[in-house]
């Protein structure tokens, strides 16, 4: 089995501002509210770009609502299958996070909260090139018109 990681968490609040006043002081976290239809969502960037774990903020939506992990997947329908055969349980069902991906959350065997997470994009099949090929170069993308080598009846002549 390939090891899945840790790429999002979510920490539920009864008071946005004050609980992200709390982590900025203790960690140095910074917040930034995004627009969420229907929703109150403040991403989390844990460390400086390129080197953080992102999370999310929102507001509690019930009073057993915990913080949760997010471990990214390849294919979000084998990783429930796999999640459930494995005796966790569906809190949510499979929906989608419109531009970003699949989510699920479930308990595991002793009521934790896990979610699953696909990234958009991420179950297409890699484009594959021929086999000892590299790659084109950026530049030779670009169409260029081919000198052409002179006929041997034209060097002849020179």
């Amino acid at each position: 089995m390939t090891a899945r990681t840790v790429v999002h968490f979510e920490i539920p609040a009864n008071d946005l501002p004050r609980l992200a006043r709390f982590y900025e002081v203790c960690f140095g976290w910074t917040f930034t509210k995004v627009p969420a239809p229907g929703m109150e969502y403040w991403l989390i960037a844990t460390g400086p770009q390129g080197r953080t774990l992102r999370g999310g903020m929102y507001p509690r939506m019930h009073e057993d609502d915990r913080p949760r992990n997010f471990v990214g997947v390849e294919d979000i329908d084998a990783a429930i299958r796999a999640f459930t055969g494995a005796g966790g349980t569906e809190v949510v069902g499979k929906r989608e996070v419109p531009g970003q991906g699949w989510t699920f959350i479930g308990n595991d065997p002793e009521g934790n909260a896990i979610a699953l997470f696909q990234p958009a994009g991420s179950n297409r099949p890699a484009r594959r090139r021929a086999r000892g090929r590299k790659p084109p170069r950026a530049s030779a993308r670009r169409a260029r018109p081919r000198r052409r080598r002179a006929s041997a009846s034209r060097r002849s002549r020179a």
